[in-house]
């Protein structure tokens, strides 16, 4: 059931938000588990025969949490054994195809082996329950209501994609619920469809060019440089304009239920640096690489080398989180390389006074989105050879405008097809989205006043300086009459309804 599709928009939602506004207001201990019952079916929606391994995930985390929180001498070693468990379960959904494949290129022979359906979800609520475990190590705390604690892991607008959030973040705000309020809902409603519009409207219309290359170039055909480079930029703003609609809807439709989320996204296409793009992109995912992998690893405390060690391997396992190819890998280890080579320019002496000039900010702008958007292809290819073949395109190895042959070439036959992808408005289109990407205010700054979302750590904060008066939200007709506009366009958009992107991790 996505968020973006009528039976969810039409029938769960308001279904759902309606008997918890009587639930909670007659009975407000009995929200939290009318919330918990929803956000399982919700679950089940997706994938019914995945739910007996949530429920079971909850209930030995719930209680492994409770053991934790007591103090004895078996503390350290029963974490250990708690978070391998939990990686044991998630490395053999999500990683089990893959080890099989890399032994069957490794020996040379197939094993007799039935691929594993992964849960979906499965990295999300796996990697919250491990900091959870983490947290009640370190804290000695217990959560003595497994209502409540299930409910932070399934709260169904952050349960399939984020944002990963912490215990202390939410189970306050289930055990003392804000009952929703009329602002509340005009808040998160007007999130929703912000949400739906960037989703529906750009994320999914610049998808169609980005995958005709990719899903060419997936087939043998070769691109030109200028197929490459508007493939590649077309995919930075399908994943941009995906995720960054999903964070949205997550947070407005917390906001509907009196929840506050963590935010998640927060222009990261305006970072100039690399650093500052992970401190805007996937801010939660973010936090947890550093606070149960980086700084356990021993973070930048042992020394510049160990410190670059550290970053490397904190960013290819985040690669890795996402999906269980060469590809992501390749994805994370380059974002690893990126942040050492920043760190390295950081230490330097040129950094500080070429930084501060508007010349600098431009380059340095400039250079961050180009190093993002070419780690991007790995990430959208569906193999190492694909990524290659586009990364080729984007050197002009194939042509620039138009195909060439290469010499003695086995690509050279089907090099003569045009697989461009694109026409004269798409381009255009596709300029536009990303002016608005790199100038456009965010929907926090334009609902400034509404002071959406958890600050995840000031991780946010660069990103949240208010939008100009005239596109602050604010509860009037002309805004009304703007969202019922919008609404209306999203409509005749559903039909073609494709899942988010995050989803699939």
């Amino acid at each position: 059931m996505l968020f973006n599709s009528a039976p969810f928009l039409f029938v769960f939602l308001p279904v759902v938000w309606l008997g918890h506004v009587l639930i909670a207001r007659r009975w407000p201990t009995a929200g939290a588990p009318f919330l918990l019952l929803a956000s399982l079916a919700f679950y089940a929606a997706w994938d019914l025969t995945a739910l007996p391994l949530l429920l079971a995930s909850l209930g030995g985390n719930f209680l492994a949490g409770r053991w934790l929180g007591y103090p004895h001498r078996h503390r350290r070693l029963g974490l250990g054994l708690f978070i391998f468990a939990n990686l044991a379960l998630l490395g053999y959904f999500k990683y089990a195809n893959f080890a099989v494949r890399v032994w069957g290129d490794v020996s040379g022979s197939e094993l007799a082996w039935t691929s594993v359906v992964l849960p979906i979800g499965i990295s999300f609520f796996t990697f919250q329950q491990i900091a959870y475990l983490v947290d009640s190590y370190r804290e000695q705390r217990q959560e003595p209501a497994f209502s409540r604690y299930a409910l932070f892991v399934t709260f169904f607008p952050h349960l399939i994609a984020g944002p990963m959030v912490h215990h202390r973040e939410m189970i306050p705000q289930f055990g003392q619920p804000r009952l929703s309020r009329l602002r509340d809902v005009g808040e998160g409603v007007t999130l929703l469809t912000l949400g739906l519009l960037k989703k529906l409207v750009i994320a999914d219309s610049v998808a169609v060019g980005s995958s005709a290359v990719f899903d060419a170039a997936a087939r043998g055909h070769v691109p030109t440089l200028l197929e490459a480079w508007l493939a590649a930029f077309a995919y930075a703003l399908q994943i941009y304009f995906d995720f960054s609609a999903y964070s949205d809807m997550a947070i407005g439709l917390g906001r509907m239920f009196g929840i506050d989320l963590p935010i998640n996204f927060a222009s990261p296409y305006k970072a100039r640096s690399v650093a500052e793009f992970w401190r805007r992109w996937h801010i939660t995912l973010s936090r947890f690489l550093r606070d149960y992998l980086y700084i356990p690893l021993g973070g930048n405390r042992q020394g510049p080398l160990r410190q670059k060690v550290n970053l490397m391997l904190t960013m290819a396992l985040g690669g890795l989180w996402h999906g269980a190819e060469w590809t992501f890998l390749t994805w994370g280890a380059l974002h690893g390389l990126y942040l050492i080579i920043n760190h390295l320019w950081r230490a330097s002496s040129w950094s500080q006074p070429f930084g501060a000039t508007r010349l600098g900010g431009v380059l340095a702008h400039a250079l961050t989105l180009l190093c993002v958007v070419v780690a991007w292809v790995p990430f959208r290819a569906v193999d190492m050879h694909t990524s290659l073949l586009v990364w080729g395109g984007m050197l002009g190895r194939y042509g620039v405008l138009s195909h060439q042959a290469l010499p003695g070439a086995a690509l050279a036959d089907s090099a003569a097809a045009p697989i461009l992808g694109f026409d004269g408005p798409s381009i255009f289109w596709l300029c536009v989205f990303l002016a608005m990407a790199l100038k456009a205010p965010n929907a926090y700054q334009i609902l400034t006043s509404a002071r959406l979302g958890l600050s995840s750590r000031g991780y946010a904060d660069p990103a949240l300086q208010p939008a100009p008066a005239s596109l602050t939200w604010r509860p009037s007709l002309g805004f009304g009459l703007l969202m019922g506009v919008a609404f209306g366009v999203i409509l005749l958009e559903l039909n073609d309804a494709s899942e988010f992107i995050y989803f699939q991790f």
